[in-house]
């Protein structure tokens, strides 16, 4: 009878314990649609994008920020549709989007890789270590559970809170190629390839006349409590095209 008695007196103390903690979930999980002035949050969001590089272009008068614009998306995720996030941001820095590759002064080709969860082998210090058109390189990754601890009660407690609060990570990454019309400029390319295994071959071609060249690799991270992927996909891609666009003078 005791024993009882002292289950259940654990079971109320426990209730009691989680009640504040359940209210507050409510609003812990919302993404509220206004950003910060450091733009690095959206509600309860916190955003942040790294890129493997620099990339410094030329800047130009306003009459020639004119430029192409190419999205592909190679990731799993179907239906994405980046290239109208990319044409309002760069139309909101300024620039005319043409599709007429001739009378651009810019050219700019993005390819998703990857969007979506981010895991062990899924990482913003991976994907920026693989740079751009490399792969992926799996790191160590810790999704941060909350717990509480205290005796009985904070073991009983703690586990539910741990299922309640789970730190959410999304990721976005894309491999971007910024052409700048250049006069007198001149690229070329080579490519090596075995032959046996004591020789090697190398073809050289002409690459573009008078564009300059950049590539660079571009991860977005979107990072939240309980933060579900329909939530985090605008974000990741608002934040992408935001910081791809800034990339142009």
């Amino acid at each position: 009878m005791h024993r009882n008695v002292s289950k259940i007196k654990l079971f109320a103390l426990a209730v009691l314990f989680l009640l504040p903690a359940v209210a507050f979930s409510g609003c812990a999980t919302t993404a509220g649609p206004t950003t910060s002035a450091s733009g690095l949050s959206s509600g309860n969001v916190a955003l942040s994008t790294k890129m493997s590089s620099s990339i410094f272009l030329q800047p130009v008068a306003p009459q020639d920020k004119i430029v192409y614009v190419s999205a592909r998306n190679t990731s799993t995720a179907t239906g994405l549709n980046f290239k109208n996030e990319l044409i309002s941001a760069l139309i909101s820095e300024g620039y005319r989007v043409t599709n007429n590759p001739k009378e651009a002064n810019f050219m700019l080709m993005s390819n998703v890789l990857y969007i979506g969860v981010e895991s062990n082998n899924y990482t913003v210090a991976g994907a920026l270590a693989g740079g751009f058109g490399g792969a992926f390189i799996g790191s160590r990754y810790n999704s941060g559970t909350s717990t509480v601890a205290g005796g009985a009660l904070g073991a009983l407690a703690g586990g539910i809170i741990g299922s309640m609060f789970q730190n959410k990570n999304y990721m976005m990454v894309v491999d971007i190629q910024l052409e700048q019309r250049q006069a007198g400029t001149y690229t070329t390319n080579s490519t090596n390839a075995s032959q046996g295994t004591a020789s090697n071959i190398t073809t050289y071609n002409s690459g573009i006349k008078n564009w300059a060249i950049y590539r660079d690799r571009i991860v977005s991270q979107a990072s939240a409590m309980n933060l579900v992927f329909a939530s985090a996909e605008p974000l990741l891609k608002q934040q992408m095209a935001h910081s791809i666009a800034n990339l142009l003078p």
